[in-house]
């Protein structure tokens, strides 16, 4: 065989490798990555905040309501016993209980008002608890996916590891060293298919010349323009 059909077979093992490696680095990311779930357990952290602010606020308004009809009954039934009996007293009393009644309307209508921030704060509560517990649904099943997939890309790596380290054998020490540094200065990409007279690689047109040269089994040949080591077939 000849220097650079080893070298391309060993190109195409290790631009697998290279894809493969990147997946798995990618899956292990997003194993470990919880985000939406942080999301939604802030958004339940706040919801419940919420939630307990409007209860306070539901029992005040509740225990304001109680209080104040209990000064009602308290004020009222002074005004009908019959132990008060001076007209003036008794007109301040009648006075009283028509404030203390109309007040209690306010006092009603903001029990109203919390009762219905109440019922906002909880219907909201339980949409991020649903929400938290839908993303860890979906984390389980995605994480499950992943796992799969990440199974059998490491199967797939250790076979093509296999492949490459005999594959790495036909190949000098020499060619290994000039194929790696153009793996590094190129992307990854260190020999490149030439094909109808151009790099496959980059696209540049190669002279006749350097096509016949790219066939021969005994030496190598760099494209003119990349720089890459032509691979004829």
């Amino acid at each position: 065989m000849s220097r650079s059909f080893n070298l391309f077979r060993l190109q195409q093992i290790d631009t697998k490798l290279d894809t493969i490696r990147s997946r798995l680095d990618e899956i292990a990311v997003l194993l470990k990555e919880n985000r939406a779930l942080l999301e939604a357990e802030a958004r339940l952290a706040s919801s419940q905040s919420s939630y307990d602010e409007a209860r306070r606020a539901l029992n005040i308004a509740e225990a304001n309501t109680k209080a104040q009809r209990i000064k009602i009954e308290q004020t009222e039934n002074r005004l009908y016993s019959g132990s008060v009996t001076n007209p003036k007293e008794l007109q301040d009393l009648q006075n009283e209980s028509a404030a203390l009644r109309r007040y209690l309307e306010t006092v009603e209508e903001r029990q109203i008002e919390a009762m219905l921030s109440y019922e906002e704060a909880e219907t909201d509560l339980n949409t991020a608890l649903s929400g938290v517990e839908t993303v860890k649904a979906g984390m389980i099943e995605q994480n499950a996916s992943l796992a799969g997939e990440q199974s059998s890309l490491d199967k797939d790596q250790q076979r093509l590891e296999t492949e490459r380290s005999v594959v790495v054998i036909a190949v000098t020490e020499e060619d290994r060293q000039s194929y790696q540094r153009l793996r590094e200065k190129r992307a990854g990409v260190a020999v490149a298919a030439a094909h109808g007279g151009t790099c496959a690689a980059c696209g540049n047109a190669l002279n006749s010349s350097l096509s016949q040269a790219a066939r021969s089994p005994s030496k190598l040949v760099n494209c003119d323009n990349c720089g890459r080591i032509l691979y004829a077939g």
